[in-house]
């Protein structure tokens, strides 16, 4: 355990009010860890469990427990003797790939008992008390600076029960803990009203941006346009004068490079895998700084067909969901960049405008031609033959300019509407651990709250 001189440090929490304990963590709670869970070995009912992905997700409130961060396995497989986790619980993630979610953890409120799973320690109380009040300390930065601080110089950050052994926590009066965590209830709810708001704001600009491109890059620019029967079910009708062509008149496909993230290194050649494919980061339609990873030099230079050129595509071959399937990073002009793990290159073997592409492959239309392959399965795989059977909406090489430079226009104007309501709801989380931050150190008086 820490020194006695440790306990009393300012460090982490600062001056503790008085009437107020500093008590070790394993005085209020014995810890466990969870059971050893696939994705593999989920299915739709059975016992429930809570795996470290469901911790990390971002459903996850910290605060309370509710059915959609709940899982299922069979419950032949629960362990004899296994702690589930009941009312008063927390459940940490063990491992975080950024030092951001160590310390993440799911506070059961409720009275369903249910299983920690893959990479997780259970926390159950000594005392059937309500720990709701740890559960907004347990969210900040502040008192995560226990684990975080001997987390350095590694690629994927590990959380074990010596570390949380290690860690104090502050113990109010009870009377005072319900002060708190009333208080706080009452203001996080309005913010989070109004974050709720502000998100309905995006989804709705985000619609419109989905069926502004839909609409160009199948029926394009001029409303009068004559209409002709497209011969499948997935377009109907196209302007007069479009084709359809298979992707593969288009474009080559070729193999990413065969990598792993101990191979990543802080400068070298640039890469993409299909982790970055996914991120949020990535728009489809060029390519920026968050997405690029390196690999040393002498991991590429056998294979040029790895390298994506400008104006080609980056397929992610596999996805964990069915709204992942077709996605890809566009590499814009001026920029050549590997293709990584679980990727496909699509290199142009004739004059197109790729950007033009880039926008047709985010349509809903264009992707049904992959999605339709799958049925009943929980990880989607995306082939290059399966790539090089979809079809393509084909106009004129002039016209597919035209409707990138539009698109392009119309797309900055609603993604910065979307910006300017994502950087309101950022201020409004600030907002937020700042309350709790100084409700649970008793900078601010709850009682009056």
């Amino acid at each position: 355990m820490r020194t006695r001189r440790e306990i009393n440090s300012t460090e982490w929490f600062g001056e503790v009010p008085d009437g107020w304990n500093m008590v070790p963590l394993p005085r209020l709670f014995k810890s466990s860890k969870g059971m050893t869970v696939t994705r593999a070995d989920l299915v739709d009912e059975g016992a429930p469990v809570v795996n470290y992905a469901q911790v990390h997700s971002k459903l996850n409130n910290r605060f309370g427990i509710h059915e959609e961060l709940i899982k299922h396995v069979p419950t032949g497989m629960v362990p004899k003797g296994l702690k589930y986790s009941a009312k008063g619980s927390f459940i940490f993630a063990c491992t975080s790939e950024d030092l951001a979610g160590c310390g993440d953890c799911i506070y059961n409120d409720s009275e369903r008992p249910v299983n920690p799973g893959g990479d997780t320690l259970l926390l159950s109380p000594v005392d059937e008390v309500e720990n709701k009040y740890l559960a907004y300390l347990f969210s900040t930065d502040m008192w995560r600076w226990q684990i975080r601080r001997d987390l350095v110089d590694v690629k994927v950050f590990h959380v074990n029960q010596g570390n949380l052994h290690e860690t104090y926590v502050t113990v109010p009066p009870c009377d005072v803990q319900r002060c708190i965590v009333s208080c706080l209830d009452e203001r996080c709810a309005a913010i989070d009203d109004d974050v709720k708001k502000r998100q309905k704001v995006i989804e709705r600009l985000k619609e419109y941006k989905k069926s502004l491109i839909a609409h160009a890059v199948t029926k394009g620019l001029d409303p009068n346009v004559e209409m002709k029967d497209s011969g499948v079910e997935w377009i109907y009708e196209m302007p007069e004068g479009w084709s359809l062509s298979p992707l593969k008149s288009f474009y080559r496909l070729s193999k990413g490079l065969s990598i792993t993230k101990a191979d990543l290194v802080e400068t070298g050649d640039p890469v993409i895998s299909y982790g970055q494919i996914h991120s949020k980061w990535n728009s489809g339609t060029s390519i920026c700084s968050d997405l690029i990873r390196y690999v040393p030099n002498e991991m590429t230079t056998s294979h040029p067909s790895s390298l994506a050129a400008a104006g080609s595509f980056i397929f992610a071959d596999t996805s964990e969901d069915i709204e992942g399937c077709g996605n890809a990073a566009y590499v814009d002009e001026g920029r050549a960049v590997y293709g990584g793990y679980h990727t496909i290159i699509a290199t142009p073997t004739t004059n197109v405008c790729g950007k033009y592409f880039a926008y047709q492959f985010l349509t809903e239309a264009w992707r049904s031609q992959l999605i339709r392959q799958f049925v009943d399965v929980k990880l989607f795989s995306i082939t290059q033959r399966a790539l090089q059977q979809t079809s393509l909406i084909v106009p004129s090489y002039l016209e597919q300019e035209k409707i990138a430079a539009y698109l392009d226009e119309r797309c900055a104007d609603i993604d910065e509407a979307i910006s300017r309501q994502e950087q309101l709801i950022e201020k409004l989380g600030e907002y937020r651990r700042s309350i709790i931050h100084h409700a649970v150190t008793g900078k601010i008086d709850c009682s009056e709250a």
